[in-house]
């Protein structure tokens, strides 16, 4: 594709994208027809869709993650079941004599 050919499909596209924003701000003032027009020139932009490469991961790397991912969440737990015993023992009213 030559870059005159490049330029002339950005324009285009630019054409129907602008037309596209005017349908939209004029709202219902727009006729139905123009509407469908915008519509179909704005969908011939679409290229071919891009994949992306999987990341890779070993299993190593994976279980070393789920370990520390383990070891922080008993982390959290001990410091909540601490927090929680520690409230109980402040509600917890002495036994008169």
């Amino acid at each position: 594709m030559s870059a005159k050919q490049l330029l002339a499909e950005i324009d285009r596209g630019i054409n129907a994208l602008q037309k596209a924003s005017t349908l939209c701000l004029k709202g219902d003032a727009a006729s139905p027809k123009a509407k469908s027009i915008a519509a179909k020139t704005a969908k011939q932009i679409v290229g071919p869709a891009k994949k992306f490469a999987k990341g890779g991961i070993s299993d190593e790397g994976r279980a070393r993650i789920a370990a520390a991912q383990q070891k922080r969440w008993a982390k959290v737990r001990r410091e909540m079941n601490k927090a929680a015993k520690a409230s109980k023992a402040a509600l917890a009213v002495p036994a008169a004599k």
